[in-house]
């Protein structure tokens, strides 16, 4: 769609995210890195960004299902492993992944046994049994593991590459107990003659904590996409220095902008939008953008935050409605209708990210980037 017909658009820079992808890779080069692509990879595209990092380099792709897995085996990528991290739970979604070739992640015995009776005679599934070592998500409990590991791994029906586990938390007691408690699932392993060595461990926030961590295929999800899933919480500690010089090299892969529709000027005592919660002390120029929660700016940020607008600073005001929001604009000249202002990357010498948008609307650049990106026309460059 031209840029003439949209209001709003997610710009995605499929330069900065290969450089992103290589940068990350630079950690161990001589180690595969899984390129997660899950949820749309997180807003900016499935399909366009995992041509893109297959270009980069990556062979090993994630995604959350067996849709969007066949998405990407349709797109043709070339010799790329997908891996499918939220399992099987069909028969139709058992024999696709078969069909395919799709690595899937297997983390229940009746999940196991259901795709072992699907199995055609002579064909082994490609899969990874996943183990809750404490996130207490998805996974085979770790205390259960060395009863049924024997009896799992059918090398007649799985090719299994290898373990995988999830960390609920970085840099504390609790995730050292989840790595000790994976490292001792790995000894059953070996203690069983089993070759289940291309183990899966860390993700973006344990990449950040743990490089030095011995990971066959960590999953870099966030940081590949330029942001930092550790900043705000008290895991932002734990974050080594060499994590922290991957934070300063990584580029910001979406911008988010608007084209504002109106301008208008506000008297003293007037009050703007739903609930009357803003009212100006003053006389005002106020700048109209048809951007709400609808796109993905969440109500939660009404009278919080900014945009940009000719490279200085637009306060938000009042209530963000479903698809129009309020910028006080008094103190910047040469504003007018028609002009784009960024809610989310720069303009000018300024800038606003992924984590500061996020903390105006309580909530995590995960989400931040999954709804300005699937809410909004995306232009790839």
């Amino acid at each position: 769609m031209p840029d003439e017909l949209t209001f709003n658009q997610a710009e995605i820079d499929l330069g900065a995210l290969k450089a992103n992808y290589q940068r990350i890779r630079s950690l161990n080069p001589l180690k595969p890195l899984m390129a997660v692509v899950k949820g749309d990879a997180y807003g900016h595209g499935l399909v366009e960004c995992a041509r893109a990092l297959v270009e980069a380099g990556a062979k090993d792709l994630g995604v959350l299902d067996v849709v969007e897995g066949l998405a990407l085996k349709k797109a043709n990528l070339g010799e790329v492993d997908v891996h499918v991290l939220a399992g099987l739970q069909s028969r139709t979604q058992i024999e696709a992944a078969i069909e395919a070739e799709l690595v899937v992640a297997l983390y229940s015995l009746q999940q196991i046994q259901a795709v072992e009776n699907l199995i055609p005679k002579g064909v082994r599934a490609r899969a990874y049994l996943k183990i809750d070592t404490g996130m207490g998500r998805l996974g085979l409990p770790w205390w259960e593991v060395p009863a049924f590991l024997p009896t799992l791994v059918r090398p007649e029906k799985f090719a299994f590459r290898g373990l995988m586990t999830h960390l609920a938390t970085v840099g504390d007691q609790p995730s050292r107990r989840q790595l000790d408690r994976f490292r001792e699932v790995v000894k059953i392993d070996q203690s069983l003659g089993l070759t289940l060595g291309q183990h899966s461990v860390l993700a973006s926030p344990g990449l950040l904590a743990y490089p030095g961590y011995d990971d066959y295929l960590p999953r870099v999800g966030l940081l590949m996409y330029g942001a930092n899933p550790l900043a705000g919480t008290e895991a932002e500690a734990a974050i080594s220095p060499n994590g922290q010089a991957l934070l300063r090299d990584l580029r910001p892969v979406m911008k988010f902008t608007s084209r504002i529709i109106q301008t208008r000027t506000v008297r003293t005592g007037e009050s703007l939008s739903y609930d009357r919660t803003f009212v100006a002390q003053k006389d005002m120029k106020v700048a109209v953008l048809p951007v709400g929660y609808v796109h993905g700016l969440s109500r939660r940020q009404s009278n919080r935050g900014h945009a940009l607008v000719n490279g200085q600073v637009a306060p938000l005001i009042g209530r963000v409605c479903m698809n129009l929001s309020l910028f006080d604009v008094t103190r910047i000249s040469g504003v007018n209708p028609g002009q784009r202002a960024v809610l989310l990357g720069e303009s000018g010498e300024a800038r606003i990210t992924a984590e500061e948008a996020a903390k105006w609307q309580d909530t995590s650049a995960y989400e931040t980037f999954c709804l300005f990106g699937r809410l909004n026309q995306r232009l790839f460059r």
